[in-house]
This record gives structure tokens, C-alpha cells and sequence, in this order.
């Protein structure tokens, strides 16, 4: 089979996330990249230890495996695409090459029509690394290829930027719910209050702001308050 490179379909997936919207819009170029590409399925991940957040049409099965059962830590594809930070091509003709672990977790993916494909991945903000990868049921993934390392990256970096302005709508891992309190806790941050004068005004101590405060960091994958209230607001949650 003669190679075919991917960048030959940027052009028209970066066209058509620029003049999108909304989430369909996202999720349209995707599908078309996808099938222009010879493949039938893609997953856009933006991944920090402990937050991972995904947007795909895998089978409903699979992502939900794939989450409970954190395959993003054996997954030998994202591991090689973190590593070098350059476009993977992968296949299951090449499983022996792999540990035990990896070649199960390649095995169980076959069983969802996940075969071969290819992974591109980009350095986020916070130390976040997105990726996209398009997959399918076929094994000769081999024959795809991209020419230029940084145009794929530009494609990637326009879903990344897209699926941050619609935050909100995003699928992610596990929702992100904050508790009333520290709602509160948030909001009264977000205008400039310290942790003592909120503990004050909540009637708790400062310790227990300062708790709400972490714990609404941490779901929402900030790095600190002020990127969380941030993050916060753009997800409508203030």
C-alpha cells in the first residue's frame, strides 16, 4: 500500500475548527479528519497526572474502561508520545515489542476495533500534554505518515485552544462538581478576600477555607487558586 500523509488533510481541518463555534462544529472537522485520513475513530486527551480529560467517539465501553481502569499509565502509545513529543505511528503487528502489561492493554483495544494509528501530541500550559490520536480496526496504520512535525502540531494546537474556549462542554474524565462550600470559598476569593476574612464571613477557620480551597484546585486541575477561580469562571461555574 503506497504511503499517505496526514498533513495533506490539515489544511481543511484547520480551515473548518477556525470557522466553528460551538462543540458539533469541534467534533464535525474532528469526524472529517478522521475519515478523509482512511481511519475510523479519534480521541483528543489533555493529560496532567491525576487530571485527565478526554473528547472521542470510541465506544462508550472502551472510554469508560479505559478511564476506571487509568490506561492512560500503561497505554505504550501516549508513553512513547510524552517521551520523544514527535507524531507516533503504531500498529499491533508490532505488540511483541512490548511488556506483558502493554501487550494485554493492546489486545483488550483490538477487541474495540483499535488496531493501529497514530498519535500527535503538544506541550499545554500548567505542564499539560493534549493529543490526538485517529485510529483504526485495520493493522497497516504503518502506511500513514506526516511529513511536518509542526504543522501536525498546529492542527492539534487549534483543537487544543478550541476545546479550551468550550471548556465547559467538554467531556472530561470525571465531572468536575464543586461542593457549595467550596463554591463559596471560590467566590469569595475571586474578589479579593483573604482565607482569613472568608473563614470570617463562612464562620469556619482558616484551615478548613484553606481545605475547600485545595480541593476545588485540585478538581478542577489548577495550579494554583487564582488559576482555579480562573478556570472556574470560564467553566460557568461562578
Amino acid at each position: 500500500m503506497p504511503q499517505r500523509f496526514l498533513d495533506d488533510q490539515f489544511g481543511n481541518f484547520i480551515d473548518a475548527l477556525e470557522a466553528g463555534h460551538d462543540e458539533a462544529s469541534v467534533k464535525f472537522a474532528l469526524l472529517n479528519l478522521t475519515t478523509n485520513s482512511g481511519f475510523d475513530s479519534f480521541a483528543y486527551v489533555d493529560m496532567r497526572s491525576g487530571d485527565n480529560r478526554g473528547y472521542s467517539n470510541y465506544p462508550d465501553e472502551w472510554q469508560r474502561r479505559y478511564v476506571s481502569q487509568n490506561y492512560f499509565t500503561v497505554d505504550p502509545v501516549v508513553t512513547n508520545a510524552k517521551r520523544t513529543m514527535r507524531p507516533v505511528v503504531w500498529s499491533i503487528s508490532d505488540r511483541d515489542r512490548y511488556g506483558a502489561d502493554e501487550r494485554r492493554f493492546l489486545d483488550e483495544a483490538t477487541d474495540f476495533g483499535i488496531s493501529s494509528g497514530i498519535a500527535i501530541p503538544i506541550r499545554g500550559g500548567f505542564g499539560r500534554v493534549a493529543m490526538l490520536s485517529l485510529s483504526t480496526s485495520r493493522e497497516d496504520a504503518n502506511h500513514i505518515a506526516v511529513r511536518d512535525a509542526a504543522y501536525a502540531a498546529t492542527a492539534v494546537a487549534f483543537v487544543h485552544i478550541n476545546l479550551l474556549r468550550l471548556s465547559d462542554k467538554t467531556l472530561a474524565a470525571a465531572d468536575t462538581q464543586l461542593s457549595p462550600r467550596e463554591l463559596t470559598c471560590l467566590t469569595w476569593a475571586s474578589i479579593g478576600k483573604t482565607k482569613s476574612e472568608t473563614a470570617r464571613m463562612v464562620g469556619i477557620t482558616e484551615k478548613t477555607v484553606r481545605f475547600y480551597l485545595e480541593r476545588a484546585r485540585d478538581k478542577l486541575g489548577a495550579s494554583n487558586i487564582v488559576h482555579a477561580v480562573r478556570m472556574a469562571m470560564e467553566r460557568d461555574l461562578l
